[in-house]
């Protein structure tokens, strides 16, 4: 394609730009598309995304142009213009006769057919992209890019800010925000000219404002949920946190500790909040109270965790008044380990009431905006007005921060601070030290608890803590040749190894990792 030039196929009305050459970063196939990441002359990074339904041939688009069309001329019964699957089995039943003998072809065009009609077209191949956590369409959309962010581009840690080569015209986003309204049942206009829903599309959330709020015209914000759950020690292998930080949260959580993650927005909050869920003993019952679905309820559960998710959206009344209700209830669900997707406003206060009088069960772990323990403090106390008493419940803040390192377009996120709360209201202590384990980390008062709660010494405890840092590092190497290292079946699969060892008698941390190794490599078949 020429600089300066643009194209569209008749079925589509968003735009693929010319972006000139630049120094390609990375590239990689994905479902929507091939994609290049690429350093612009102009210090931007470019996000060059090659649709597959933008390079059919002639006659593809040819068959593609009469299912879209019987499609659109067709009146479903009521309820069904939402249903994918009766509109992929129409799609199938118009597609011309002997139009293709290739029949993953004809499948291809049947699904993009059902993209096009009831779908959100040209995003649905932003959000196939597994490196792609935002999408953001500014007004007017017809004279902006599409700019994504992406995280893992050529295996770094970081976060990069990218503008697209994607342009929707106006109608392509009126088609988008009527899907939404209809997908969520909401109204959007000039009395209501805000909308937050899920998208049904790779678990991303939806952010819509236009006029008068938005005075340029609509603009989208889409959130993509992680297609992988996360783990500790996915987050080892690519920087989040060293392995001696992996296994101190994973005795702060088995040890049933309360726990806030903290850090400014994108830092990767809920990722960590994610990963340490899956550091509970299968015997722990968790509820997982949360606004927008992100924790990993399903999956947890497909392991045999026991899980109890509740959308603190899913009643009547303010977005406030439904998650102080919705919290108020969790409190009274019997003993559990109350997980909360993000911790704000006025139901904080009913948050930490029910730890000051053990009603909000045996852990309490959440996230929190703020860039510090201390500054989460202030916010906590001063702002919110948690007494200093009460915020004392907490018994470990963990923040994390993202940074651009030597000034660059890559936003790194890493673990900054892990710190237990003191014996006087807003002192602090670090358990860490530049990603180690602090000196003096046996005599905390946190590690003082949770061995006088397992009946073993402080001595055991760390022992412990040593077999945790020498399972997660090797799993993490181990994550170069088999992903799968990294996934919440291998620890799970860890934790219930180490539970086994502690169980035969006191821990030896070199023999728990050894025989772990010898699990691990007799069930991947490896040497």
């Amino acid at each position: 394609m020429a600089r300066n030039t643009r194209e569209k196929p008749s079925f589509s009305e968003a735009w693929i730009m010319s972006t000139g050459a630049g120094e390609e970063v990375d590239s990689y196939l994905t479902e929507g598309g091939k994609v290049s990441i690429r350093n612009s002359s102009d210090g931007q990074v470019d996000y060059v995304l090659h649709p597959h339904e933008y390079r059919l041939s002639a006659e593809e688009s040819s068959v593609l142009g009469d299912v879209l069309a019987a499609l659109r001329a067709e009146t479903p019964p009521p309820g069904a213009e939402a249903d994918r699957g009766y509109m992929l089995s129409q799609a199938r039943a118009a597609m011309p006769s002997g139009a293709t003998t290739d029949t993953s072809m004809e499948e291809r065009i049947c699904r993009l057919a059902v993209r096009y009609t009831v779908g959100y077209g040209i995003l649905e191949a932003l959000l196939e992209d597994p490196h792609v956590e935002d999408v953001y369409v500014d007004a007017p959309c017809g004279r902006n890019r599409v700019h994504v962010t992406v995280n893992g581009i050529s295996g770094f840690n970081s976060v990069v800010r990218c503008r697209s080569n994607i342009l929707l015209e106006e109608i392509e986003m009126e088609h988008v925000v009527s899907r939404l309204c209809q997908d969520s049942g909401q109204t959007f206009s000039e009395a209501q000219p805000m909308m937050e829903c899920d998208m049904g599309v790779s678990g991303a959330r939806a952010t819509v404002v236009g006029r008068p709020l938005s005075p340029a015209g609509t603009a989208l914000s889409l959130r993509r949920h992680s297609s992988r759950p996360w783990t500790l020690t996915r987050m080892v292998r690519n920087g989040t946190m060293d392995a001696e930080a992996a296994a101190l949260i994973s005795l702060l959580v088995d040890g049933r500790s309360t726990m806030m993650v903290c850090g400014p927005r994108g830092a990767g909050k809920s990722s960590v909040l994610a990963a340490a869920m899956f550091e509970f003993p299968l015997s722990q019952r968790l509820l997982a109270l949360e606004d927008t679905r992100e924790l990993p309820v399903d999956a947890m559960q497909s392991l045999g965790y026991k899980v109890q998710s509740m959308l603190a959206d899913g009643g009547g009344g303010t977005g406030a008044a439904r998650a102080q209700e919705a919290l108020r209830v969790s409190l009274r669900m019997g003993e559990s380990a109350l997980i909360v997707g993000e911790v704000r406003g006025e139901e904080v206060r009913t948050l930490y009431e029910g730890m000051r009088t053990g009603r909000a069960g045996s852990a309490v772990m959440g996230t929190m905006h703020g860039e510090s323990a201390s500054t989460v403090f202030e916010r906590v106390v001063h702002d919110i007005g948690v007494s200093p008493e009460a915020f004392m419940a907490t018994d470990v803040l963990l923040c994390m921060s993202l940074s651009r390192p030597r000034g660059t377009q890559r936003m790194r996120r890493r673990l900054d601070e892990l710190s237990e709360t003191g014996s006087a209201p807003g002192e602090f202590h670090p358990l860490l030290e530049n990603g180690r384990w602090a000196r003096g980390l046996a005599d905390s008062r946190t590690i003082r608890r949770i061995a006088a709660a397992w009946d073993m010494g402080a001595d055991e405890v760390m022992e412990n803590l040593e077999a945790r840092r020498s399972i997660r590092a090797f799993l993490s190497d181990a994550g170069a040749d088999h992903d799968d290292a990294l996934s919440p079946q291998w620890v799970r699969i860890a934790n219930d190894h180490l539970s086994t060892a502690m169980a035969s008698g006191p821990l030896q941390a070199e023999e728990a990792a050894s025989t772990f190794a010898e699990l691990f490599r007799r069930r991947t078949g490896g040497s």
